[in-house]
């Protein structure tokens, strides 16, 4: 266990390191779920632009693992590297967290700042902290497996820069992560499709463990086994979809 977090924190460090040279691409990457927060502040009240704050941690972990499939694809089809972490016998798990640890290293210092805000603006606990970490980190792993899968089986380099792209929007920017749920309750239909989106489950968890929304018993057990199940569905369909050794 212990060589496999290793393998991963090499991997994440070596492809972080582009990254890290460049300044100005560690202040774009880092703000980009950050930005909605700042509108928000400005046009909306104090408990929204909190509420849109926690909704920007939740998707800066969820960014890292859906575009993880770039590195994945210009590794695979271009550098060629990955067929020399394959011949040293690295595991495609180890891999793909690997790829996306190496975008939590760039944008851990937002988020270390925007969970700072909450802790002195006296939202956050240091448990609720921990269960929002958490949360997100469950909802990161699936889309790891989701951006390694994507990654490793197109073929053409739009695609793998475009299908992230989108699915950041539709996972991100529509459902109710900036805003709060109830702004759709005067629309069933699109309260319904939102409940089947893992962000909002997320976003859902992180802003009632902050104390910011209430929710019943059983909707905190609905939304963990969601994001549970998401988690291990993409596992499989990564490990089914995404070929580690081109035959």
């Amino acid at each position: 266990m212990r060589a496999k977090i290793r393998e991963a924190l090499y991997i994440g460090l070596f492809d972080a390191l582009p990254l890290l040279r460049d300044p100005m691409l560690l202040v774009v990457i880092s703000l980009f779920s950050f930005l909605p927060v700042i509108f928000i502040f400005v046009f909306a009240n104090q408990a929204s632009a909190v509420q849109s704050l926690i909704g920007a941690i939740v998707l800066t972990f969820s960014f890292t693992g859906l575009f993880a499939s770039q590195s994945v694809y210009f590794n695979k089809q271009w550098f060629r590297f990955q067929d020399m972490f394959v011949a040293s016998r690295v595991s495609p798990a180890s891999y793909a967290l690997g790829l996306s640890v190496s975008g939590l290293v760039v944008a851990l210092p937002s988020v270390v700042v925007a969970l700072s805000i909450l802790i002195l603006s006296g939202v956050a606990s240091v448990v609720g902290i921990l269960l929002v970490i958490a949360t997100s980190a469950i909802l990161w792993i699936g889309l790891v497996f989701v951006g390694f899968a994507i990654g490793a089986t197109t073929k053409n380099a739009r695609r793998a820069n475009s299908i992230p792209q989108v699915l950041s929007i539709a996972l991100g920017f529509l459902p109710p992560v900036y805003y709060p749920l109830d702004r759709l309750q005067s629309f069933p239909i699109a309260q319904a499709l939102a409940m089947l989106i893992p962000t909002t489950h997320a976003a859902q968890l992180s802003k009632y463990y902050l104390g910011l929304i209430s929710m019943p018993g059983w909707q905190v057990g609905v939304g963990w086994a969601y994001l549970l199940g998401f988690a291990a569905l993409m596992g499989i369909f990564a490990s089914r979809r995404a070929h580690w050794v081109d035959p």
